[in-house]
């Protein structure tokens, strides 16, 4: 089957069983119980993407009622996102009311609520009211966010006091079995992450630990654990969308000719690694839980 690399939609999708097995069990356990008490509970999910994490909390949520707004920059993520909240509920078997800008989910004994919001996190308080909301909610996103945008975004979770759950902040990427030079083509991928761009540096493979920093500077109380991609020698499809990224990540940095040979070598071998399945990749990443004191 032929698969489009470039298609984000279709990363979201695949990536989706990856995400499940590798976040951290101590750090959901937590967040759970946090609010395990309420009836109800409001949620912003930034960077939503397809509504993943939608589909992974939605019944893991003790809650009776909860409120979702998922907000993603895109209008075309937030029409997939649509697509796909509506074939989930179908395959699932919950009965669900659809209007242009949200839904409503029944099921199981629980009501979701569901407002779709086009914006970025800079606009959070356009786009949900933060006197009543709980949690925000982020997965595979604060990498690409500056440390001066999570510092303001932090000031405002403490000064309404709501939660934070991110879950698969990204760290490293490590290739079995090991060779000398693959640290070498990490270090052009990371380059490629922390890049200058219109809102500033991303934080990268850094923002583990400034988002750790710049929440505890913000008063509140953090749980980390780590979260990890082991991607086995016949997870060949995920191996090539990592191969894939690293490929177009380091083409489009500013590097010679002999630069760009050998990272052609690079991905050549490690792409003819992956289809005789002998290659791992092992991607780190962290689960962070902040909450008031």
């Amino acid at each position: 089957m032929h698969i489009n690399y470039n298609d984000p939609y279709i990363w979201l999708d695949h990536r989706y069983a990856f995400d499940a097995e590798a976040r951290n069990p101590s750090i959901e356990k937590k967040f759970i119980k946090y609010f395990s008490e309420r009836e109800s509970i409001h949620i912003l999910d930034a960077g939503a993407g397809t509504g993943n994490n939608f589909k992974y909390y939605f019944e893991k949520l003790p809650n009776q009622k909860q409120s979702w707004v998922l907000l993603e920059q895109e209008a075309g993520s937030i029409e997939q996102c649509r697509k796909r909240l509506q074939r989930f509920a179908e395959k699932k078997g919950y009965e669900l009311e659809t209007t242009d800008d949200r839904f409503l989910l029944k099921a199981e004994g629980k009501l979701a609520q569901i407002q779709f919001e086009q914006g970025n996190l800079q606009d959070i308080k356009a786009h949900v009211d933060m006197e009543t909301l709980d949690v925000v909610t982020a997965n595979a996103l604060f990498d690409l966010v500056s440390y001066e945008q999570f510092d303001h975004f932090a000031a405002q979770l403490t000064c309404y006091q709501v939660c934070l759950l991110a879950t698969l902040n990204y760290y490293e990427t490590s290739f079995l079995p090991f060779s000398e030079e693959d640290g070498r083509f990490v270090r052009f991928f990371h380059t490629h992450m922390m890049r200058p761009r219109d809102f500033g540096q991303g934080m990268g493979p850094n923002c583990s630990e400034e988002m750790l920093e710049l929440l505890v500077a913000h008063e509140m109380k953090v749980e980390q654990e780590e979260s990890r991609w082991h991607l086995k020698r016949y997870d060949t499809t995920m191996q090539h969308y990592i191969l894939h990224f690293f490929e177009q990540a380091i083409r489009d940095l500013s590097l010679s000719d002999s630069e760009l040979r050998d990272t052609d070598q690079w991905i050549s071998t490690k792409k003819e690694m992956s289809q005789s399945h002998t290659l791992e990749i092992i991607v780190d990443h962290s689960d962070i839980f902040a909450y008031p004191w």
